[in-house]
């Protein structure tokens, strides 16, 4: 890591995007259903998915709390959520409800819309 104008940039850490089509018209609440014990889609909706893989596989998904959502004590700038925390998954498994899979990622040194490829 070095720090340049009080911004530290991790060199061995690359950053970017990812998106994911879903196979078969499935959606990560259908992950949900077949993973964790009495996910209810009636009461949940999952929204978000963080995969994280290093010593041990950790995939995270995020849920809206549908029940929490309409109770009006809760603060009107914030969504309750549900984290829901996976280790018995494997990457095949959760890449089998996939039917594409596009990531780029980027060393932060420079703006990926600022580039032109030239090589065409």
């Amino acid at each position: 890591m070095r720090k340049t104008n009080d911004i530290t940039i991790d060199e061995e850490e690359i950053k970017g995007s990812l998106s994911v089509k879903m196979a078969n018209n499935q959606t990560l609440d259908d992950v949900c259903m077949q993973y964790i014990p009495d996910y209810n889609r009636d009461r949940f909706e999952a929204f978000a998915i963080r995969v994280f893989l290093g010593d041990e596989t950790v995939v995270t998904i995020y849920a809206i709390d549908k029940l929490r959502i309409e109770d009006a004590s809760q603060k009107k700038d914030k969504v309750p959520v549900k984290k829901f925390k996976l280790t018995d998954i494997s990457l095949q498994d959760l890449f089998s409800y996939c039917s594409a899979f596009n990531c780029t990622l980027n060393t932060g040194n420079y703006d990926l819309d600022d580039m032109e490829v030239v090589n065409k």
